[in-house]
């Protein structure tokens, strides 16, 4: 075997290391990327099926004095009363949804005959976490027409209504490629009277 054919045989055998090596790596980034979609999939899909019947049975009751049900809803938490077992007689509870640092977490308060007022806190106690590494939380309110930012059935002394459809928008991360954090955006939108 001549020095050109060795030399030959060594930059084949160079570029078939190479190429193989680049295929593995291409394969284990596509495998990890589509393992942290599945994962933050996963997590968005939970937290949805969680959200929307809660929402969906959401009540108000507009009358006056301490008794009163509202709905109070901002760019970033929604606050309502829900039954929270399925099924005829279920007990009610006073549900707090919201964005805290990089958590979602909710807020609950059983309601019962013992308190004097059915009017939310003004924070967020007794809270669980719902869904971990969340970089943006966003709600919108339709009325009908348009989309609104807040939505608080106080303001609505007369005619107290639910929004017609809740959006609720937000991004997860979840893992690390190739020095990127992998996100992904989900957006719902979930029909109140339906």
């Amino acid at each position: 075997m001549s020095l050109v054919e060795i030399i030959v045989a060594m930059v084949i055998i160079v570029v078939v290391f190479i190429s193989g090596f680049l295929i593995f790596s291409s394969i284990t980034r596509r495998i990890s990327s589509q393992s942290a979609e599945k994962t933050i999939s996963q997590r968005a899909t939970d937290f949805i099926l969680f959200l929307r019947p809660k929402l969906k049975q959401a009540i108000i009751r507009n009358i006056p004095g301490n008794f009163r049900i509202d709905f109070v809803g901002t760019e970033t938490s929604i606050k309502f009363v829900a039954p929270y077992t399925e099924g005829k007689g279920s007990d009610l509870g006073m549900y707090g949804i919201y964005l805290d640092g990089d958590k979602i977490k909710m807020s609950f308060e059983r309601i019962d005959a013992s308190m004097d007022s059915y009017e939310f806190p003004s924070g967020f106690s007794g809270s669980q976490i719902l869904v971990e590494n969340v970089k943006k939380l966003e709600f919108s309110y339709w009325d009908g027409s348009s989309w609104q930012n807040y939505w608080d059935t106080k303001n609505q002394e007369e005619n107290a209504k639910l929004p017609e459809k809740i959006k609720v928008f937000f991004i997860l991360y979840g893992g690390n490629l190739e020095g990127r954090r992998i996100e992904k955006g989900f957006s719902e939108e979930i029909w109140m009277g339906q």
